[in-house]
């Protein structure tokens, strides 16, 4: 799945909220019944729902409601770190220095 990040980090994992709520906008738009009748059936909370169609987060326990109501599991929307950006050595700027080899001030 390609995805775009929602942390400013692409180093780290994270969650597509933008397709989330694609897919849950277009299954709730299939839906006659409305949100409120389908957040009660879910067991989330119509505002919960309408948040999570906007893209804003909620919950990682509506977050799993809401995927099995979609009929998907949760990882669909996993978005996994981009090691190929992982610096292949020490920086500077985190690194502890020491006159002796092995020493740690």
């Amino acid at each position: 799945m390609t995805g775009l990040q929602n942390s400013r980090n692409p180093l780290l994992a994270d969650f597509d909220t933008r397709e989330f709520a694609r897919a849950l906008r277009v299954k709730g738009q299939r839906d006659p019944r409305g949100i409120r009748a389908i957040a009660e059936e879910i067991g989330v909370t119509a505002s919960d729902m309408s948040r999570a169609m906007g893209g804003q987060g909620v919950s990682v326990a509506k977050v799993i409601a809401l995927c099995r109501w979609l009929g998907v599991a949760i990882e669909t929307y996993y978005l996994e770190p981009d090691i190929t950006l992982k610096p292949t050595g020490c920086s500077g700027s985190n690194v502890k220095h020491s006159e002796h080899f092995g020493r740690v001030s």
